[in-house]
């Protein structure tokens, strides 16, 4: 009897042992079907990158899985919130947050690379939200006695997308001309740049901006550079200039299930395909299904129609920003430069780069806008009565016969671009009796 008790308890501890073997063997198939799953996702997605002459130099820090084995990058401004890596397309959540008024301004106070390719580009932000360098004096509220205040107003372009270093945008780039050059403001005050881009704003935004929050920084003169995001603004997708992420047409999906289900799915998306836990497995997806609706729309897409629409509100935002001008503001209006607005041939290296074969796509109805804005701004121009506080120029045609590469992308300017227009501008600024040349 005792001997046969024996073999029962070991034949119940044998398949005691080998249940728990079962479950063990599951969980751990569980848990690494999907790691293989989002390696091979990963791999499919590297190959297909490199035979399609991506860049995947940061491959591996713009995914979960493959960030996990690379090292933590050192915060490169002490004093600021480090945001780490941020890859091309996706993360502008990271640094920008949501404004009741403008839709989203700059964080303030942070630091992050925002990656493209294999170049890192580094964006500084002080505690006002304004683009900064590494080693700038903090800006004050209150204006220095000897400084000439110079707020520079503008979208992406402005902030610094294209230049690897914030000393390489066209605000940094206009402070290294005011130094070689000499320039200085009236009754012989130091220069002082303030950078007030920001990521997707059109005029209506800059304008809003700068009276609802930067006029209390008393700016003796406010640089507007502009022109792109206007061109591309679509009044029949966004019923409000001043909403560039759309939060009306959120708010009127949020008020339905279909509505909401449909957010549901687009904030999952942007959760797997680009956040910071971006995954391979969600990304392969996601480029399938894209390129499936792809072509079956591609048959019946049409290019943006020019909108007159788009060119009253051009209008009017630069005409609000002249009526601020005063004994103690000045107001300077400068249409930028974008590819296909002028008579430049682009480089070979412009032609090669990853941006050239969507060209055509990417032009829209810039061409038909560019033509009137310039019509506009020639307009004001005339009407100027010369009261010393004004200045409006046509810096679109500012690069043609450079033949070196300028361009980072369609309308974003290299660190070489920004220089050449940088000197533009101050040309502009002098001409105006807004700035002084050196005695």
């Amino acid at each position: 009897m005792w001997k046969w008790q024996k073999i029962t308890d070991r034949q119940h501890s044998s398949r005691q042992y080998s249940i728990t073997n079962l479950w063990i063997g599951l969980i751990a198939a569980l848990l690494l079907i999907p790691i293989l799953l989002e390696s091979l996702c990963l791999g499919i997605l590297y190959v297909t990158g490199s035979l399609n002459g991506e860049d995947t130099s940061a491959f591996a820090k713009q995914h979960l899985l493959t960030r996990l084995f690379v090292s933590t990058p050192r915060n490169p401004v002490p004093g600021t919130h480090f945001l780490g890596h941020l890859p091309s397309g996706a993360g502008w959540d990271s640094y920008l947050v949501a404004d009741s008024l403008l839709g989203h301004r700059l964080k303030s106070g942070i630091s992050v690379f925002y990656v493209r390719g294999s170049i890192e580009y580094l964006y500084v932000t002080d505690d006002n939200g304004f683009i900064v360098d590494v080693d700038d004096p903090p800006i004050a509220l209150q204006k220095p006695a000897d400084a000439y205040r110079v707020i520079v107003l503008g979208g992406s372009t402005v902030m610094g997308e294209g230049a690897p270093r914030p000393s390489q945008n066209i605000v940094g780039m206009l402070r290294k001309g005011v130094r070689e050059r000499g320039l200085k403001g009236p009754h012989g005050k130091r220069i002082e740049f303030i950078n007030a881009g920001v990521d997707d704003y059109n005029s209506a935004h800059e304008y809003l901006y700068l009276v609802s929050d930067l006029l209390r920084f008393k700016p003796d003169l406010v640089v507007v550079y502009d022109g792109w995001n206007d061109s591309n603004f679509d009044l029949n997708d966004q019923l409000s200039p001043f909403r560039v992420h759309s939060n009306n047409r959120r708010l009127l999906l949020s008020t339905s299930i279909t509505g909401s289900a449909e957010l549901l799915a687009a904030n999952l998306r942007y959760f797997f395909t680009e956040s910071e836990f971006k995954l391979g497995t969600g990304e392969l997806l996601w480029r399938v299904f894209s390129w499936l609706s792809y072509k079956a729309h591609a048959s019946n897409s049409s290019p943006i129609q020019f909108d007159p629409r788009n060119m009253e509100l051009y209008r009017r935002n630069r005409r609000a920003f002249l009526a601020l001008t005063d004994d103690q503001l000045s107001v300077a209006l400068f249409l930028q430069p974008v590819v296909g607005t002028d008579a430049r041939t682009l480089s070979a290296e412009e032609k090669a780069s990853w941006w050239y074969p969507g060209l055509d796509e990417a032009l829209g109805n810039r061409v038909a806008f560019y033509e009137h804005a310039r019509r506009i701004l020639a307009d004001l121009k005339a009407r100027d009565r010369g009261n010393g506080h004004q200045c409006i120029a046509d810096l679109s045609h500012s690069l043609e016969g450079v033949s070196e590469p300028i361009y980072a992308d369609t309308g974003h300017l290299l660190p070489r671009g920004n220089e050449i227009v940088a000197a533009h501008i101050l040309d502009e600024l002098v001409l105006c009796g807004l700035l002084w040349p050196a005695d």
